[in-house]
């Protein structure tokens, strides 16, 4: 039986509601310096587990190790979200459990030129898609602080159901924070999130 993770990382589309046409497709080292642009802004630092001082060496490890990784050791995968010119605008994770391979987890976070214009809820809408689909997952999560509310915000336009709060559930920067959880099952795949 063949597995999905046998054939090169796939290239994924989306149109946001606003009819734009975004591309999910790994990093290329051309992006570096937007991710460093969009690692080092204080709205990502605060709500991830991005360290302060995120550099260009930094983001060569990202392009050249970290998302390729992933597909590699096939607990997932890692995309950039280009914007329709082909250029950076933010990035998706999906990391599958090594505990329950069924179960995933999103993480994501968007350049701050390209908030506000859809581009995550559309890629979120399509990983998720893809999770299910083609790596036979049963359950997508997204988690992310409590007060995170453009996070939030993105993960119920796409579709996924809030569940509640996990007390101390995300750890950043050696703290610990009260977390946000939801779910996308494959139940959710004929019921379209709300629109923007």
């Amino acid at each position: 039986m063949t597995s999905p993770y046998d054939a090169p990382q796939p290239v994924l589309t989306a149109v946001t509601d606003r009819g734009e046409k975004i591309t999910l497709r790994l990093p290329e080292e051309r992006d570096a310096e937007a991710l460093v642009i969009a690692c080092s802004d204080p709205e990502s630092t605060r709500w991830t587990t991005i360290s302060p001082g995120y550099d260009l060496t930094r983001a060569h490890g990202f392009i050249t190790e970290y998302a390729p990784g992933w597909w590699q050791r096939r607990r997932g995968a890692v995309w950039v979200i280009a914007d329709p010119q082909d250029e950076y605008g933010a990035q998706i994770d999906l990391r599958v459990y090594d505990s329950d391979p069924e179960v995933a987890d999103v993480g994501f976070l968007a350049s701050p030129h390209a908030r506000g214009r859809g581009y995550m809820t559309a890629a979120l809408r399509a990983v998720a898609r893809f999770g299910i689909e083609e790596l036979g997952l049963q359950r997508v999560e997204w988690k992310a602080h409590v007060g995170n509310d453009a996070s939030r915000r993105v993960a119920e336009k796409a579709g996924f159901t809030m569940e509640g709060i996990l007390r101390m559930g995300c750890a950043a920067h050696g703290e610990r924070h009260d977390a946000w959880i939801a779910s996308f099952l494959p139940s959710d795949l004929d019921t379209p999130g709300p629109q923007q």
